[in-house]
């Protein structure tokens, strides 16, 4: 990695890098993606958006944690540029995603104020370029427990999340909701063999809905 050097934790610091298939569909030997992204810090892909020309990054040195954001020039990631006060805060920000049409930002935080631990919030871009003033997306979204990794499906009206609310099986479950004029509906907790007993996060759907990956414990 950058630098090197080891995190508190004994770890060595993350950075972000990539695998490119071959001909035949093996996975290539991981590199760094961009001498532009990585530092001596944590970096983390957050997610990517639908048109690949926009990654959103987790630096876990800035802060308690903060959200970042880089354009592919058709060369090169740029970059990252932080996102503003609004999204960023003293607390812990972990995890964001786009929607589509870039207009709206779905992110995560612990800030106070919320329903409890971590929630997720929704900024809408205004005309001026700027986001709004993060809105809380309550109930049935949100609990007293955590929420964690947004990601909104191909449609544009699936919305898939973790939770460790009351309709999970242990620790984070999958569950998505699905948006109808703008409302969420109660949502459905995706079940076995998808979710465990443990924690079962960062679900990514491919464009045509037909392959999906996640991360479980």
């Amino acid at each position: 990695t950058v630098g090197g050097e080891k995190a508190p934790d004994g770890m060595f610091y993350e950075d972000i890098v990539v695998s490119y298939k071959d001909i035949n569909g093996a996975w290539g030997r991981p590199v760094p993606i961009s001498p532009f992204i990585n530092t001596g810090g944590h970096e983390a892909t957050v997610s990517l958006t639908p048109d690949g020309q926009t990654l959103i990054i987790y630096r876990g040195d800035v802060g308690n944690g903060d959200l970042f954001y880089s354009s592919f020039d058709g060369k090169d990631w740029t970059i990252p540029q932080k996102f503003g006060s609004n999204i960023n805060t003293e607390y812990w920000e972990t995890h964001a995603c786009l929607s589509r049409d870039g207009y709206t930002l779905y992110f995560v935080s612990d800030r106070p104020g919320g329903l409890g631990g971590r929630d997720i919030y929704k900024c809408v871009k205004l005309p001026n370029g700027q986001w709004s003033l993060a809105t809380n997306m309550g109930a049935p979204i949100n609990t007293p427990y955590d929420e964690d990794c947004p990601f909104l499906g191909a449609d544009g009206v699936t919305f898939y999340y973790s939770s460790t609310g009351d309709k999970s099986m242990g620790g984070f479950d999958i569950m998505f909701s699905i948006i109808d004029e703008g409302k969420f509906s109660d949502p459905f907790n995706m079940g076995s063999p998808i979710n465990t007993s443990d924690d079962d996060v960062f679900y990514v759907a491919t464009p045509d809905n037909k392959r999906f990956y996640l991360s479980s414990a």
